[in-house]
């Protein structure tokens, strides 16, 4: 769906007008799979019936052109449930995503601000540690997800950011990028670098399979939707097993050549995410599922 709209969307210029509304939550427990939908200025007292203040939190955010329902975030959400007894939460912003890209990128902050309404409230109410939250963001969502870390001043446990959008967004917006700041640890999966997705390193430690530009079985892919998206297939399967060992190189051609001799980790996961690893990191994928080579 992104791709389709991406020529019109990129010359759509009309401001998207903020509201709460624009942002919901829907909240998932393994013991309720069809999940609750939830707004800014209800009582949290109710979000209790799912979420589990003793639990992990797992926050995931579409991208643009997407709503909850979006393969980025039901593939992922299934993942973990099939591995992990955590709260899920589905940050819905389909009123400012469905705007052209513009207009959504320059609502990215008023989002993140919006969105961390729910994590904040977490926090006051049930006294419950951010750093036990993970954001998982798919593209702009990302960049949203890197938001609400800055609202909540960093004290987010974790973001793992699935090839962050790219177009018109530099690691130096400060105001719209994510950053290695918004969380006490911030991987990055780099699958579409240079097209749909950024190139900068914007992570503790950023990954990129196959270079992180164009991702094997996806021919020729002109657009880079195939590529874009194999960022959260990959992760929805580290999820569930993670057979993704990169190394730690300062170039994709250096790994080819056999140059590199850095330690070697695993990208991705959720148990399995190396918060000790640092800087840049590549490895190959196979061109079909299961993609971790091992």
């Amino acid at each position: 769906m992104y791709l389709s709209f991406l020529l019109v969307g990129l010359l759509a210029f009309t401001s998207a007008d903020v509201n709460p509304q624009d942002v919901s939550y829907i909240l998932y427990s393994r013991n309720n799979p069809n999940g609750i939908v939830s707004r800014s200025n209800e009582d949290p007292q109710a979000l209790l019936k799912i979420f589990n203040p003793n639990l992990p939190t797992v926050v995931l955010v579409h991208g643009w052109q997407d709503n909850y329902e979006a393969n980025s975030n039901t593939f992922v959400r299934d993942a973990i449930f099939s591995k992990t007894n955590a709260n899920v939460v589905k940050i819905d912003w389909e009123p400012l995503s469905t705007q052209g890209y513009f207009s959504a990128r320059d609502a990215v902050p008023s989002i993140g601000r919006l969105a961390s309404v729910l994590l904040q409230r977490f926090s006051l109410e049930f006294g419950y540690s951010l750093a036990n939250v993970t954001l998982v963001g798919f593209s702009l969502g990302a960049h949203v997800s890197g938001n609400i870390g800055k609202v909540l001043g960093g004290q987010i446990g974790r973001i793992i950011a699935l090839d962050p959008a790219g177009p018109f967004i530099s690691s130096s917006d400060i105001d719209y990028s994510l950053h290695p700041t918004d969380a006490v640890y911030v991987q990055v999966i780099h699958t579409n670098a240079g097209g749909l997705g950024m190139v900068d390193a914007v992570g503790h430690a950023d990954f990129y399979p196959n270079g992180g530009a164009r991702q094997p079985g996806c021919g020729l892919d002109i657009l880079g939707s195939c590529a874009h998206n194999r960022a959260w297939e990959y992760f929805a399967e580290s999820v569930v097993g993670n057979n993704f060992v990169a190394t730690s190189c300062d170039s994709w051609e250096n790994l080819q050549a056999g140059r590199c001799s850095g330690e070697t980790v695993l990208m991705g996961g959720l148990s399995t995410l190396d918060t000790r690893a640092t800087g840049l990191f590549f490895l190959q994928t196979n061109n079909a599922s299961q993609y971790g080579r091992g």
